[in-house]
């Protein structure tokens, strides 16, 4: 059922247009999203406690929008209203400053100066059908990369590697699970017997498997996709398209890496098992997307 028109209000401005970045777990969307949050007056949140509960509620039960789209939609704007607001205690202009309780509610100064929003917390994609319902005037920004140079940067990262601990990897709900990758009974079954780099890959499967959906989803106006090896060397043209996508005034010298491109590292880096192990799950997307 079509959501009514949502009005959202954050720090005296009517949110427009509010912008999300989408990847798989070290997709390279935090490089966009670097560009975007320096663009004037663009406010782009990360990580707010607020958003996390909402989004992971939504990603690892993805039914709940079928259950209650219109309270989904109500969790996800209400989420991110408490995270755009800009005080002196949570913009990132004024962390620091001594003041007190009365004036710690209170928009900043440099509230009035936020006129667009968005988002890029971490595994945002798995809500992308969420967050359109939710805000229909979205524009959203996935980014494609390499599964085997996603996996070597998960296989790092304590926080990636956390959501397969028995105890967080809850697949009893849920079949599809996109958020883990699991499609079918079968791979539900032979899940728990997966070495870390497969349970990796199989995510990496099917965030990218998500973002395909997303294509066939959202019209060109509503959906950019950027391939994260492109980006290297055309950090021009690739700011010039968020220009004319977000209407943000997108540098392109905020596109330039600071820190080692990451591209090819798998080669390096991954064992022949660990090799193997991602072939045997992801070689379909591998192939498709032409990381062969």
């Amino acid at each position: 059922m079509k959501q009514p028109p949502y009005i959202l209000v954050v720090n005296g401005t009517k949110v427009r247009r509010p912008v999300f970045v989408l990847g798989a777990p070290h997709s390279g969307a935090n490089l966009i999203a670097h560009a975007l949050r320096r663009a004037p007056g663009f406010h782009l949140g990360a990580g707010a406690p607020s958003v996390l509960n909402a989004l992971y509620a939504v990603a690892r039960r993805p039914s709940l929008v079928e259950e209650s789209a219109s309270g989904t939609a109500t969790l996800l704007r209400d989420a991110f209203a408490e995270a755009w607001q800009l005080t002196p205690r949570t913009c990132p202009d004024c962390s620091g400053e001594s003041v007190s309780m009365r004036e710690a509610g209170r928009p900043c100064p440099h509230a009035r100066e936020a006129t667009r929003f968005g988002d890029a917390s971490p595994d945002l994609l798995y809500s992308a059908k969420a967050l359109h319902a939710a805000f229909d005037d979205a524009a959203f920004i996935q980014v494609i990369r390499d599964g085997r140079d996603t996996t070597v940067d998960m296989l790092e990262d304590e926080q990636s590697l956390m959501w397969f601990r028995p105890s967080l990897a809850n697949l009893e709900h849920e079949l599809p699970n996109p958020f883990f990758g699991i499609e079918t009974e079968q791979e539900r079954e032979g899940y728990q017997d997966l070495s870390l780099a497969a349970k990796c890959a199989m995510r990496w499967r099917g965030a990218v498997r998500l973002s395909a959906q997303l294509r066939g989803m959202f019209s060109a106006d509503q959906l950019m996709t950027l391939r994260y090896e492109d980006l290297l060397g055309s950090e021009v043209a690739t700011a010039e398209r968020l220009r004319e996508f977000t209407g943000a005034r997108v540098s392109a010298t905020d596109l330039v890496r600071v820190e080692p491109a990451g591209v090819g590292v798998w080669r390096n880096r991954l064992t022949i098992e660990q090799r193997d192990d991602i072939q045997a799950v992801a070689s379909a997307e591998l192939s498709r997307l032409g990381y062969t």
